[in-house]
């Protein structure tokens, strides 16, 4: 007589149990609820079975676990981005940090649960760095895999573009190489492809030669948020490839850890990082002090490649945000207006941050690569961030950003960038817009071939054409 599903349950968790070199959580287990939590506090992940691997070994036997019980399978190595908190299985890949640098090739390999941090460290001692974004202690892997826009991206393009290999578990648990001769079209998927095709347990990316910038802030009140759009309007256009600049809207909580001129404040700067002649990083910023005047805070200096993370200063520790992104053709009056309406001084905006971020140069990345923003012609990315510690401050978030959507949406291209679309942003509609149609549907043969049942969909998704239920193996 066969068992039932009931019965079997029990002794299949004991024998993955058994097998495992890492750990399987159930709730109600001690340490479950840390295993589970991402760094977004409100992508609140409900797994059935959280499994802290140890290596691409246990990777396989979760997968396979997974399959065999039913259970759709979610990533998490730090949780900086959620697409869709799971419910079934989740893999918690923060145990596998290893990472390797060879100067001579300079190629990385990292392993799955691996940071930025780690990268910066091992890279800065060789004159080498990567391409992280704004935050140091974002997981790499998630980050590359959904292209990686960073203060270097303009001369380098997207963190994607420079893999040369990953090793990934597929949908049937197996462990398999893709680079550009083994695998190829995998390959091509995963630079972009947010997971969507398999976990990748480590990844080998390009290193570029950056020992030092000439990156920072300057500071101005809101008042001057006007001023600040029209030079950077005019000041973009003939922007050289090694400047990726921005014009942000920030306010700073007043803790300690804020520096004192900026700490409880609300203001708008021009930013950026150059990372060519540093004489000439310095000529162009001495254009902007010129045109605006002296800065409240004028942060630019020569900095370490190291230490990118300070131009953004986002926060480290864990807490609940919301968001929303919007790429822009161009800086039009309208775009001015509603920008200054929307973040500027009589705006009443309880958002953390808003960024126009310039794009091209190397961004858009080869024209047979994948392209987790769609190919987009755009000229600029608007980013949106609000924090929410409280409901009644998440309701004032939410309803901010709904506004964004409506008056930024109706000025944007359509098209979006998937590494930007969290929680209730990830929607089927915004995560198809950030990918073009040839792209998308190529992807779609990608997921029916290696992932038809959709198990991996804990993410910004891409269901294939016909997802079916799982099949087991008991």
């Amino acid at each position: 007589m066969t068992a039932s599903r009931t019965d079997r349950a029990p002794r299949e968790l004991e024998r993955l149990q058994s097998r495992l070199r890492g750990t399987a959580l159930t709730p109600g287990d001690e340490g479950y609820d840390i295993a589970r939590r991402a760094w977004n506090l409100n992508a609140v992940h409900r797994p059935a079975l959280v499994v802290l691997a140890e290596d691409a070994s246990d990777i396989r036997l979760a997968v396979r676990y997974a399959r065999r019980e039913g259970l759709g399978v979610g990533m998490l190595a730090t949780g900086h981005g959620t697409g869709v908190p799971g419910d079934g299985l989740l893999v918690n890949t923060s145990r596998m940090r290893a990472v390797r640098v060879d100067p001579v090739t300079r190629i990385a390999r990292v392993d799955a649960g691996a940071l930025w941090t780690d990268v910066i460290d091992a890279a800065a001692a060789h004159g080498l760095a990567g391409l992280p974004g704004s935050s140091a202690t974002v997981g790499v892997v998630g980050y590359t895999l959904g292209g990686g826009f960073g203060w270097l991206g303009r001369r380098y393009g997207l963190a994607a573009h420079s893999v040369t290999r990953a090793e990934v578990v597929t949908a049937d648990g197996e462990l398999i190489t893709a680079d550009a001769g083994e695998n190829a079209d995998l390959f091509w998927g995963l630079k972009g492809g947010t997971g969507n095709l398999g976990i990748v347990t480590s990844l080998e990316f390009a290193l570029h030669p950056v020992r030092d910038v000439y990156a920072g802030n300057l500071y101005y009140p809101l008042d001057r948020a006007r001023d600040l759009l029209q030079f950077f309007d005019e000041w973009s256009r003939s922007a050289p490839p090694e400047l990726t600049s921005a014009v942000t809207f920030r306010t700073f909580p007043p803790l300690p850890a804020v520096p004192e001129p900026l700490r409880g404040k609300s203001l708008v700067a021009v930013r950026g990082c150059y990372c060519g002649d540093i004489a000439d990083g310095r000529a162009l910023i001495q254009q902007a002090r010129a045109v605006l005047g002296p800065a409240a805070v004028d942060t630019f200096a020569v900095m370490p490649a190291a230490g990118l993370a300070a131009i953004s200063m986002d926060p480290v520790d864990p807490l609940g945000a919301m968001s929303h992104c919007e790429l822009l053709p161009t800086i039009t009056p309208d775009v001015i207006d509603a920008l200054v309406d929307l973040a500027g001084p009589e705006s009443g905006s309880p958002l953390v941050m808003l960024e126009v971020r310039q794009l091209g140069g190397a961004l858009p990345g080869p024209a047979t690569a994948l392209s987790p923003m769609a190919h987009t012609q755009a000229g600029f990315s608007v980013n949106a961030i609000g924090i929410t510690p409280t409901p009644e401050r998440a309701a004032a978030v939410e309803a901010h950003l709904a506004r964004i959507e409506k008056r930024i949406g109706a000025l944007a291209t359509g098209d979006t960038y998937v590494n930007f679309l969290d929680l209730e942003g990830a929607t089927e509609k915004r995560v198809r817009a950030a990918y073009s149609a040839a792209d998308w549907c190529r992807l779609v043969g990608l997921k029916d071939r290696y992932d038809p049942s959709n198990l991996f969909r804990f993410n910004r998704n891409i269901p294939g054409s016909a997802t079916a239920e799982p099949a087991y193996s008991y």
